[in-house]
């Protein structure tokens, strides 16, 4: 029987972070170099502390196969309440059995955490961009996956990231092209310089600098690039802002890549390419999911 490339995946981290929280300290190949691919200093400093977070959400569809997915930078702050050893989630994890399963159910945005951290507005935005571009209200955690470009803790991010290209195609890019999605989507400006650093081919730029979509943000800017899969990646920001866009924005950037509800195309989009060297200097705090 023919693995996928999610269970592939899947199974790899599972026996990773199964090893670690029993107490090892294993490094199997590729995870130096993607380690080292990210040199953040002071509170920028990644640690294995905490288990690593490459993926959030239903990877396996074990319960429910996603129908959105969503880039992150890493995931964030290490809190030793929660990722250590001895954590809350740690022990979770040996509750569930694995790291794939323990995904299921939508830690960061329980109780157990929220109680203690508070309400999580990162993925609160995230959820509720998943139900707006979807058109959907009954969209749940089920239905989206985020994947970390950098899957260490750090408090923020302080260098660029530069994950090696083969391992983002493996680690990321094939799992994400068996899912059942049209539309890959980054929020915030460093996703541009990481899909440049990942030579990932630029096929458009809409809003500030490009063709014009509609947006009421002069500011906002979206690039679309071509993953291997032939799926689109698109990166989206404006200035001050590295969040999803507004209920309003995302049914003007919807009807401009899909069309209206009724499927009828909104016209073409005219390619754009970027010009000049890619900006791999933009730091962001880091993310927590």
């Amino acid at each position: 029987m023919t693995t996928t490339a999610r269970e592939r995946i899947g199974a790899f981290w599972d026996t990773h972070i199964g090893a670690w929280l029993s107490g090892e300290d294993p490094m199997p190949l590729p995870l130096p170099k993607w380690f080292e691919s990210y040199k953040g200093v002071g509170q920028g400093k990644p640690t294995r502390d905490g288990f690593p977070e490459p993926y959030h959400g239903d990877l396996l569809g074990r319960v429910h196969t996603p129908r959105m997915v969503v880039l992150g930078l890493n995931p964030g702050a290490y809190c030793p309440e929660f990722q250590s050893r001895n954590g809350i989630f740690a022990m979770e994890i040996h509750e569930y059995g694995s790291y794939s399963n323990w995904q299921t159910t939508c830690p960061y945005n329980r109780p157990v955490w929220t109680d203690v951290m508070g309400g999580n507005r990162y993925y609160q935005a995230r959820l509720k961009f998943t139900r707006n571009w979807l058109q959907d209200s009954t969209a749940s955690h089920r239905d989206l996956l985020i994947f970390e470009c950098y899957p260490w803790h750090s408090k923020s991010i302080t260098a660029p990231l530069r994950p090696p290209v083969e391992v983002m195609e493996e680690y990321v890019w094939e799992p994400i092209a068996e899912l059942p999605v049209q539309d890959v989507f980054a929020f915030g400006r460093p996703w541009d310089a990481v899909a440049q650093a990942l030579r990932l081919p630029l096929t458009a730029e809409l809003g500030s600098g490009g063709t014009d979509y509609g947006s009421k943000v002069k500011s906002r800017a979206v690039r679309i690039y071509s993953l291997p899969s032939g799926q689109r990646l698109l990166v989206e920001w404006h200035p001050g802002f590295a969040g999803p866009p507004s209920p309003e924005e995302t049914k003007i950037l919807r009807r401009a890549l899909l069309g209206a509800a009724t499927g009828e195309a909104a016209g073409p989009i005219t390619p754009r390419p970027r010009t000049g060297p890619p900006n791999a200097s933009i730091l962001v705090p880091g993310e927590q999911p």
